[in-house]
């Protein structure tokens, strides 16, 4: 089955997913000691096939390696790899590819957030460690999910921010944002104050006295920046600054995010250390060509 979608911003982030999972077994391999080292654990939250079709440009379609592949050929490998999807035809595709790869791969036929609760609450975080690729459709991912994911202390989340999708939904008039709108934006940001922060009153009450009308101020940056601020309130060892992934036009599509939930000083800095080296290599403006894929590469060092 061919899973098509994304862009070129699709093989940025993979291949920074795949830069970032090397560095990540490397760094645990011994970790917290030779003799007993952590049980280094992947989690993707929404699989896929283990490839995918992407559009490069108007006319040339490539089929690259989905994140369920790059984690499975990953070296040194994980000890456990999770793959979720909802989608039946998916997980039959991941299915046939696990195998191959051994009994520590578990496919999950599931809700995303659900799958994660159940898993959550089925390993022992005490010893493991882990890296959790959150690349949802859309608005599907609730803030719930995400303070339990922090609670483990002890994975760091990739995240894949909505970023268009909540602009969307936040639309310029308030007035235009109902119920259903604000629902979900409640839910995704995991507050209500975004009423307050994006919108602005106009100054200006109706003819017939009717309240004042407010219109949205915020950019997609300041968006970008106000999930950052969210986040961080809840990944105590660090959040990083958003890498924006944008569209063929320029638009910004989505703002990715690095989100290390251990609060402990040696173990945060690592994995800030390693992700911030990586994401300098990929702030780029629109347009670039997608890089070449080092996520299957034994000789990549970051140092």
């Amino acid at each position: 089955m061919k899973h098509t979608f994304g862009g070129p911003w699709t093989q940025i982030k993979l291949d920074l997913l795949g830069r970032y999972l090397c560095s990540f077994n490397r760094a645990l391999q011994k970790s917290p000691s030779p003799s007993r080292p952590f049980t280094r654990i992947y989690i993707d939250a929404f699989a896929g096939t283990g490839e995918c079709e992407i559009k490069t440009d108007e006319e040339t379609v490539e089929t690259i390696e989905g994140s369920a592949k790059i984690a499975l050929q990953t070296t040194p490998a994980f000890d456990q790899i999770h793959l979720i999807d909802l989608n039946r035809a998916h997980v039959e595709e991941l299915n046939k590819l696990a195998p191959v790869y051994g009994d520590r791969v578990r496919v999950h036929h599931d809700d995303a957030n659900l799958a994660i609760n159940k898993l959550l609450n089925m390993l022992d975080w005490n010893r493991c460690r882990g890296v959790l690729f959150l690349d949802p459709y859309g608005m599907t991912v609730p803030w719930t999910t995400l303070e339990k994911i922090a609670k483990t202390k002890a994975l760091d989340v990739w995240y894949l921010f909505p970023l268009s999708a909540v602009y969307r939904q936040a639309a310029n008039d308030f007035d235009k944002v109902d119920q259903s709108k604000s629902n979900s934006l409640d839910e995704v940001l995991g507050t209500t104050t975004w009423r307050d922060r994006f919108y602005q009153t106009t100054g200006q009450a109706g003819l017939l006295g009717e309240q004042e009308g407010k219109i949205r101020v915020f950019t997609p940056e300041d968006i970008a920046a106000f999930a950052q601020g969210q986040l961080a309130d809840v990944f105590k060892g660090w959040v990083s600054d958003p890498l924006y992934l944008y569209s063929p036009t320029g638009a910004k599509l989505f703002a990715l995010f690095c989100c290390i939930s251990n609060p402990a000083p040696k173990a945060a800095g690592l994995a800030k250390s390693i992700a911030s080296h990586i994401l300098g290599k990929f702030g780029a403006p629109p347009k670039r060509k997608p890089a070449k894929s080092s996520a299957s590469d034994p000789n990549f060092s970051l140092f």
